[in-house]
């Protein structure tokens, strides 16, 4: 055309002349690949006729990189047919040999090595835009419009370092560029490039130089550097990747990707939000949804950190998973980074699986004290215990953890954020005593220590039985939360104060236990509003005195309910009961109730008279060495009590302990080594600190030291075996279980039997193995085992579970070490083959059944006894009395205790005392308010910015356009991902594919592997118009969310709201100064969060410092009144007789001295103190009165262990 335009052949359409003038050029250019294409490479070579342009190294990526722009060059040259320049483009890489390699290569043209060193370089594509620009860069060599030409240093070292470019168009003018050397595949995609731009009008002398550099390089003219042709076979590499069609469009994957990029971000970010969005997103993308018990649970006690809480729900209602969500929302920003989780040894591996499983949290577990160990059983040396503490996130057992060797170790390290223990209970005084407030056991000195000492900023505690013995157990636990002030100076104000609850229950609560009530109240600025709404500081003790004392009939028990709830205990300890559920059930809040129970106590008899002599003969010989043993050592015959055990349990339990005695005996017989202690086979499994005799940390077998004694032992030991194997297969109660275990399988239900001992489970296992086979397995301390046809497999937990939930097991033979850790809810039957030594055990057994997602009701308990044994008289009462089976007994606790050791005496007379204690429980107040109900109450939940489903949603858009693929199987459970730049990975959201495969990784937004891969999606400097900005002060994180557009900021709250604002984007960036702004807004946002959250739990910290100091205090005032009373007489002048007492040259004034240090003054003694200190001294006998004169109770307050706080 006589106009100078090109008709495109392939695209039908006339091109205009290119004209590189019509556009002024920026002079300096920076910013990742999307910058450049738009600022750069594509305007200019769109209208360009030639390229020549030296790069980097040789490479894939670097091709590639060279290719970014083409598609409108690619256009041009088409239109111009045979007129096209041939080359049109000419590249010049680089590759480094060796000087003697060079010198081979120039002298006898011989390309060998360097093809071979070029061919390393040259890596399959696996970026699909790389993919797409090297096809094009094939398709150009292909049709004889590339030349690409390899340079090497003449002298064989470094490599050239000029990276540019020369743009042409068809009248001469050219554009030259030259920049940054960073052109490997990060350089050129990821991070900035930086380019200097000139152009042959304007800059004629740069130009000169660039033209003349490449002229001289391409034809291998330069003094330093050798270029020669690329060589055929990375040639033919190229043209297997061009196209059929040439490629006239240019590739890009920016806009997807961008779009996933600020997708995942938010999603990764999501948890973070500022306010209830982002806790509700917590909850939403965990593997488990709640309960409406446990979402309240979850959002008090969150709201409330560092604010320590003791989580106590029933058994089987969901604790573990309160927990874990409760971690969930603390870890996302809210106060916790550092983490450590404390339980017994056993239940190690269960909570590290259910951390995974149920809230996709990847905790490692330390074993020993320098083995990590993670979920998927992968392990890590540590040099020591301290190295191991410096785990942001640990699981650790509280026994390895309470040692005095272990305890300054934890002590020195990091503080943590969050401890928490399970099974709380444990922790306790040493001494039992209600005066013995500084007495501690290593795990109660362990918590103390950790909160005084302020190496806990908060602690999570949790136990279905808080109180186990005696009322002030919960409140020790309360102080380690932070408890204190007047409601902990003395247990007396406790007692008091639910004196007065029970009174009003009951009829008029007199006014001098009213007043003091209302002091107690008055001073506890926490304490919530009266029943009327108003403030407790609306009315003077005396007024408050007046109104508990004479409330009218009507409102008693309004103002009981609300001293029940408002004490303390009830504000700090989560209880939810099965009848909590029945309430929310009630309410429409949950589809079906909890299961109901159906309890049977089923008696059998010796059928044969030969079991009733053999059992009986058994019997007679445990009583007699049971009173000699006891005789010799009181707790020496505790085996015995064993013994006794274990010949209710079975022929077979028995036997094995006498054939395990009679090696012992023959052992001391022949004066040969024996075992000191009870062998592990003959104890019941999970045998725990309060199980073996007081002061002794094993349970001793008791042998006879003298040879002659252990010979007559040894005789009438082998009369008794005689007589068990003369039974052969007699057992009428094995065959009184069988006929019980068809019936209550006949529905169809899987059942569980639970016994004591191994030997009994193994002796059941062979007896039921010919009629179940497959259908049966058995789970103890050993682990699983299964039926495959042949022999007896060991499975794992999780399979035991698996199986059974997917009615593959009709029986499953338990220890009592499925009692704790196991969730068998698939289960709709529990046989009590034998009933525990310790009855606290037995709502453990049911908690495995009776669970949230019982499908089963009613639920059928059934408990086998031996007609008129003591263990059918003691569980008798236990039932009648404490309900035991039923329901839990929480305030009957004292009572189990009790009937413990009457189970282990084997003493008929003292099952009476067992109704008395029963009665004596029914009366406390105390105890039976100390386990307070939770109140069913409809919890608001916000709308979470992301869920689950959403998640496996967006693994969606990995379509592998842009790199990252994802693979959905097993009915969309599953995710693969690949191709994304990081280790191939599955991802589950459900409980059920966690559990089954350990490699799996939960998905969820915490997970690391996904905020790695929101990570390499974005590109630094892309201003993309999602921002999200953060703050972030120590432990705490907020994050807050906009979407920038035509010249709005649109706050972003959700993954929907979201999804409409990307499907509408075009990639059009917003303006800086508006994403600028939008950006500074929402990280000024994100900060004073996080400022409002640091303040806030800093303020709650130092409210918990002055609370304990204030309960030391008073109790260190009230034991110096009761002291200087006791020396008086009289309470009319007690800071004389302070003052007095502390010239004398004493030992009793030495301390008087250091309770003034702390005190700082003399006590102003109010009116109602010298009236209570009257009291008090009226009430001593000489003796009382001169035994606190000594001063062990006021030495006890100065060494309050709160002082250290």
């Amino acid at each position: 055309m006589s106009d100078g335009s090109v008709e495109s052949k392939s695209a039908g359409t006339v091109l205009p002349p290119g004209d590189l003038k019509a556009r002024a050029w920026k002079r300096f250019l920076r910013g990742p690949d999307p910058v450049l294409l738009d600022e750069l490479y594509v305007p200019a070579l769109a209208e360009a006729v030639r390229y020549d342009r030296c790069c980097a190294y040789f490479s894939s990526t670097v091709l590639s990189a060279a290719a970014r722009g083409f598609a409108k060059l690619i256009e041009r040259l088409i239109a111009r047919g045979e007129d096209a320049q041939r080359p049109s483009v000419r590249l010049i890489v680089n590759e480094e040999l060796s000087a003697e390699d060079v010198q081979a290569m120039t002298e006898t043209g011989d390309t060998a090595k360097l093809e071979e060193a070029l061919l390393k370089r040259f890596k399959k594509p696996k970026d699909v835009l790389e993919k797409q620009r090297l096809a094009m860069l094939g398709w150009l060599v292909k049709a004889g419009l590339l030349d690409i030409r390899v340079g090497v240093m003449r002298r064989g070292v470094g490599i050239v370092h000029a990276k540019f470019g020369i743009i042409t168009d068809e009248s001469g003018n050219a554009v030259v560029f030259n920049g940054s050397g960073n052109e490997s595949a990060q350089g050129l995609i990821a991070n900035y490039e930086r380019l200097e731009v000139s152009t042959s009008w304007s800059d004629t002398d740069r130009y000169d130089e660039y033209r003349n550099e490449f002229n001289t390089l391409w034809n291998d003219t330069h003094p330093d550097v050798h270029t020669v042709t690329l060589p055929a076979a990375l040639q033919l590499k190229l043209i297997k990747l061009a196209p059929k069609e040439p490629p006239v469009n240019e590739p890009s994957n920016a806009l997807a990707r961008q779009k996933a990029a600020m997708i995942w971000q938010f999603i990764v970010e999501s948890p973070y939000l500022i306010g209830e969005i982002g806790e509700a997103t917590c909850d939403a993308t965990a593997m488990v949804d709640l309960w409406p018990h446990q979402r309240r649970v979850v959002q008090e006690t969150t709201a409330a950190w560092p604010d320590g809480r003791l989580l106590c729900d029933e058994v089987g209602m969901g604790k573990t998973i309160e927990a874990i969500l409760i971690l969930r929302r603390l870890l996302a920003g809210r106060g916790v980074r550092r983490a450590l989780l404390l339980m017994p040894a056993g239940l190690l591996k269960q909570w590290q699986a259910e951390l995974r499983e149920k809230g996709g949290l990847i905790f490692p577990r330390l074993e020993g004290i320098n083995t990590l160990v993670w979920p998927d059983e992968r392990t890590e040396r540590v040099e020591d215990l301290a190295e191991a503490l410096r785990q942001d996130v640990l699981l650790m057992s509280r026994e390895t953890a309470r040692t005095e060797r272990n305890l300054p170790v934890l002590l020195a390290a990091e503080p943590w954020d969050l401890v928490l223990l399970d099974e709380a209970h444990a922790a306790r005084r040493r001494d039992q005593v209600e005066s013995e407030f500084n007495s501690a056991n290593l795990l109660l000195d362990l918590l103390r220590q950790l909160q005084l000492r302020r190496r806990a900023r908060g602690i999570l505690l949790l136990s279905a039985t808080p109180m186990q013995t005696h009322p002030w157990e919960p409140w020790d636990l309360l102080s380690v939360l932070g408890e204190g002030g007047a409601w902990l100076a003395d247990f007396s104000a406790v007692r008091d104060y639910y004196g007065a609850l029970a009174a009003m229950s009951s009829g008029q609560c007199e006014l001098p236990l009213a007043r003091r009530a209302a002091a107690l109240i008055a001073s506890d600025s926490e304490f919530p509003p009266l029943p009327d709404g108003n403030s407790v500081r609306s009315l003077d003790d005396g007024a408050l005195a007046r109104k508990l004392s004479f409330a009218p009939v009507t409102q008693r028990e309004e103002w009981s309910r609300w001293l029940r709830q408002s004490s303390p205990l009830s504000r700090r300890m989560h209880r939810n009961t099965r009848d909590t559920l029945r309430q929310y059930h009630q309410m429409g809040l949950l589809e079906r109730p909890p299961a109901r129970r159906s309890v049977e106590d089923v008696q059998f008899d010796f059928e044969d008279a030969r079991e009733r002599q053999a059992y009986d003969a058994v019997t007679r010989y445990i009583n007699e060495r049971f009173e000699k043993l006891e005789g010799e050592k009181p707790g020496k015959g505790f085996v015995m009590t064993i013994y006794r055990r274990r010949a209710s349990s079975s022929p077979q339990a028995i036997r094995e302990s006498l054939n395990r005695r009679r090696a012992g005996l023959q052992a001391v017989a022949e004066r040969r080594a024996y075992d000191v202690e009870l062998r592990r086979d003959d104890a019941p499994e999970l045998l725990g600190d309060d199980d073996v005799p007081e002061g002794e940390k094993a349970i001793s077998a008791a042998f006879p030291e003298s040879p002659d004694v252990a010979k007559a032992e040894l005789a009438e030991v082998e009369r008794l075996l005689a007589d068990l194997r003369a039974l052969g297969a007699l057992d009428s109660k094995r065959d009184k279980f069988f006929g019980l275990l068809r019936q209550v399988t006949d529905d169809g239900r899987p059942a569980l039997v639970f016994t004591e001992y191994t030997d009994t489970l193994d002796y059941l296992r062979d007896s039921l193995v010919d009629h179940y086979g497959q259908r049966l397995g058995s789970y103890s301390g050993d682990g699983g085992r299964v039926w495959d046809g042949e022999s007896w497999k060991p499975v794992t937990k999780d399979a035991i579970t698996r199986k059974l939930r997917q009615g593959e097991l009709s029986v499953l033979l338990c220890t009592d070490a499925a009692s704790e850790g196991l969730n068998l809810q698939a289960a709709g039957a529990l046989i009590n083959y034998d009933l525990p030594w310790n009855p606290s055990k037995v709502e453990q057994r049911i908690g495995r059944i009776d669970r949230i997602g019982q499908q089963f009701s009613p639920i059928w308990i059934i408990n086998l006894f031996l007609k008129d044994s003591v263990d059918e008289q003691v569980y008798r009462v236990l039932r009648t009395r404490c309900q035991l089976f039923e329901h839990f007994v929480g305030a009957m606790q004292p009572v189990l205790a009790k009937a413990r050791r009457v189970l282990l005496s084997g003493n008929h007379a003292q099952i009476e005392e067992l109704a008395q204690a029963a009665s004596d429980v029914e009366r406390d107040r105390l105890s039976a308010d100390t386990y307070v109900q939770a109140v069913a109450q409809e919890t608001p939940t916000a709308k979470a910015a992301t869920t689950k489903s959403d998640l496996l949603k967006m693994m969606q858009l990995f379509d592998g356009s842009f790199g990252p693929e994802c693979c959905v199987a097993q009915d969309e459970r599953i995710v693969e991902l690949s191709n994304a730049g990081l280790p191939k990975a599955c991802f589950a959201v459900t409980t059920e594919q966690l559990e089954a495969d350990r490699a799996v990784h939960p998905l969820s937004p915490s997970e690391p592997t996904i905020r790695q891969l929101a990570a390499v999606l974005g590109r630094p400097g892309e201003r993309l118009p999602l921002v999200i900005a953060a703050g972030q002060q120590s432990a705490f994180r907020a994050t807050s969310a906009c979407w920038v557009r035509d010249g709005e900021v649109l706050p972003i709250a959700s993954l929907s709201a979201l999804l409409e604002r990307v499907d509408e984007w075009d990639g059009t960036y917003p303006p800086p100064s508006d994403w600028q702004g939008a950006l500074a807004d929402r990280k000024k946002d994100a900060e004073e969060e996080v400022r409002r959250r640091e303040s806030a739990a800093t303020a709650r910290e130092k409210l918990s410092v002055a609370r304990q100091r204030l309960a030391a205090l008073l109790r260190l005032r009230r034991e110096l009144g009761r002291f200087l009373v006791c020396i008086a007489g009289t309470a009319d002048d007690l800071n004389s007789t302070f003052h007095e007492q502390m010239r004398r040259d004493t030992a009793g004034a030495r301390r008087l001295q250091r309770c003034f240090a702390q005190l700082g003054e003399y006590p102003d003694w109010t009116e109602a103190e010298r009236s209570e200190l009257s009291d008090f001294v009226d009430a001593l006998t000489d003796n009382q009165r001169q035994a606190r004169a000594i001063g062990v109770e006021l030495e006890a307050a100065l060494v309050d262990p709160r002082w250290t706080g």
